[in-house]
C-alpha cells in the first residue's frame, strides 16, 4: 500500500493538513514510515496566487523522506508523474537495499 496526499498550493490550510493526515495514517498503521508521495496541486497558478512555495513542498518531502512533486490537474501536468513516483516509493519500501526501478534479476 502507498499513499498520495495532495494539497493546493493556493491554500496554506490544505498544506498544513498534509502533516495531520500523514500522522493519522502512521498512527492507524502503527508504523513510522509508509510509501508516500506529497503533491502540490494547482502549480499552474501565478506566484501571487500561491500560499505555499515550491521550496516549502520540497522541504516537507525531505522531512517525511518521501517523494514530492507539484502538479496541475487543470493542465494535466505531472499527474501521471505522481503515480509513477508512488510506484517507486512502494518498490523502495519492498526492496529497501535496491534503488527503485532497479533490476529484479538475481544471478546464481
Amino acid at each position: 500500500h502507498g499513499y498520495i496526499i495532495v494539497y493546493s498550493v493556493a491554500s496554506r490550510q490544505s498544506f498544513d493538513m498534509v502533516r495531520v493526515i500523514r500522522d493519522k495514517i502512521l498512527n492507524h498503521l502503527g508504523a513510522d514510515h509508509v510509501p508516500l508521495v506529497v503533491v502540490g496541486n494547482k502549480s499552474d497558478l501565478k506566484s501571487e496566487q500561491r500560499q505555499v512555495s515550491l521550496d516549502e513542498g520540497r522541504q516537507l518531502g525531505e522531512e517525511f523522506q518521501c517523494a514530492f512533486t507539484e502538479a496541475s490537474a487543470r493542465l494535466d501536468y505531472n499527474v501521471t508523474k505522481a503515480f509513477d513516483l508512488m510506484i517507486g516509493e512502494i518498490e523502495k519500501s519492498q526492496n529497501p537495499s535496491q534503488p527503485a526501478g532497479g533490476s529484479k534479476c538475481i544471478l546464481m
